[in-house]
């Protein structure tokens, strides 16, 4: 059975799982444990606490430990009330610091309090430094659990250490190497360690790391970097070139999805949040409902702009007829335009070099987009209507709407990226709705240039 089938089965009979007094709750019960952590932690999204806290109980310890780290962090924070000291301190004790402080954010200040107290002192001042740093900051998601060298060790000497220390943390294809002093002066690959001879000293094999970050640099930013420079793992320094933790891959990929996300959620105008059920009903009816009627109040422009050019429309009958077409033009063209923009500035495709590049390319194609558009727009009014001069209007405006939305839709990205805004907040609805009014300044100017 697929596991998207058998967790929805898995919650429709959950108590009878947990009880285990059935033939079908016990071979739910070793689905439950046949299948990966990951899988089974979307189960505990999905029932009430008392569930919650009766199915947890029910795994041993180590599969307890499994399924933690793999919950969001406020079932994480649900599960944290249900245990007591002791269980608290092996979870606590088990997962990564990173993740630890990670968690921290989101405590209350006196279940904050209750966690620190349990760690150990080493433990406690590590979670404490990452907190100091913004969330979403190379300091805010860095891990501290990583292996580093010395660039006076010798091959040999750095295998040595590594077989007796057997570091319990990840050992990733590169290994960072510092001085004396714990300043970063490059990085070797593992399998530098096998392939050269145990006399061959560590930096006469050092590579030049080709991008790394400071403690306050944009979580964004980073993942762009890493993409870039193709890096499965990227050091972070302070002002002093002092090494002070890395960020992994498994970091790159949540960080690229939380961005995709919020970016998502941007261009559609709603409001960005973690988890949709985890925010509550007025906080979305507040945000929503004040967006909606930001762009409602703006859209109400267009009703201003036509009955100033009232008495220019109905000189020609068929102009009221295509006033959709046109603004609906607008609007799409700007929206492909400016996720054209959005995603190659995201991507590093688009940059400071080549802007201008871009937009010049984006004003002729946009030129050739408008000169079709306007012809078939007058064959279609033409054919349809045999007027002349209402055809005229119709495709001359449907040419200068397309041409400015194609401008607009590139162009406006770029100036909120140097502005350091989010151009995503540009695109969608925001970006619609001033093609529609722009949209219809320029249909009823034109047609009043052409009939008065």
């Amino acid at each position: 059975m697929e596991t998207k089938k058998l967790t929805t089965l898995i919650v429709r009979h959950i108590n009878e799982a947990i009880d285990g007094q059935t033939e079908q709750g016990r071979s739910l019960w070793q689905s439950m444990l046949d299948m990966h952590p990951a899988d089974s932690a979307q189960i505990f999204s999905h029932i009430n606490d008392d569930q919650l806290s009766r199915l947890f109980f029910k795994f041993s310890k180590i599969k307890q430990l499994e399924l933690f780290e793999e919950v969001h962090d406020n079932i994480k924070e649900k599960i944290l009330l249900f245990l007591n000291d002791e269980q608290k301190s092996f979870i606590l004790r088990q997962i990564s610091i990173d993740d630890l402080a990670d968690l921290c954010e989101q405590l209350s200040d006196k279940d904050l309090k209750k966690c620190l107290d349990i760690l150990h002192k080493k433990d406690r001042q590590k979670v404490l430094s990452l907190m100091r740093f913004p969330v979403d900051s190379a300091g805010g998601i860095m891990t501290l659990d990583f292996m580093t060298l010395i660039q006076d060790m010798t091959v040999g000497n750095a295998i040595s250490i590594l077989q007796r220390l057997k570091p319990s943390v990840d050992l990733h294809r590169q290994i960072y190497v510092t001085d004396t002093e714990n300043k970063l002066v490059g990085y070797i690959n593992l399998e530098d360690l096998v392939l050269k001879s145990p006399q061959t000293r560590l930096s006469s094999i050092l590579k030049q790391v080709p991008y790394y970050a400071s403690v306050n640099e944009d979580q964004e930013h980073i993942a762009n970097k890493m993409v870039h420079y193709h890096m499965m793992t990227v050091p972070v320094v302070n002002d002093q070139m002092l090494l002070l933790g890395v960020i992994p891959e498994d970091t790159l990929i949540d960080i690229i999805q939380q961005e995709a996300t919020e970016d998502v959620q941007r261009m559609s105008g709603a409001p960005v949040t973690s988890s949709y059920f985890e925010t509550s009903f007025i906080s979305l009816f507040y945000q929503r409902s004040f967006i909606l009627g930001f762009l409602l109040i703006m859209e109400s422009v267009t009703s201003i702009i036509i009955g100033r050019y009232e008495s220019t429309l109905v000189l020609s009958p068929i102009l009221v007829v295509f006033i959709t077409m046109l603004i609906s033009a607008g609007g799409n063209t700007s929206g492909q335009a400016s996720v054209i923009a959005i995603q190659g500035m995201s991507s590093g495709d688009i940059n400071e070099s080549n802007q201008w590049k871009f937009i010049r390319r984006e004003f002729f194609l946009g030129l050739s987009m408008a000169l079709v558009l306007s012809a078939v727009s007058f064959a279609r009014v033409y054919a349809s209507y045999q007027d002349l001069v209402g055809s005229l209007v119709v495709s001359i405006a449907l040419g200068i709407i397309v041409l400015l939305s194609v401008l607009l839709g590139a162009c406006f990205p770029i100036v909120l990226a140097r502005l350091k805004i989010d151009p995503a907040f540009f695109a969608g609805p925001l970006l619609a709705t001033l093609m529609d009014i722009l949209g219809i300044f320029i249909y009823c100017y034109v047609a009043y240039l052409i009939l008065s």
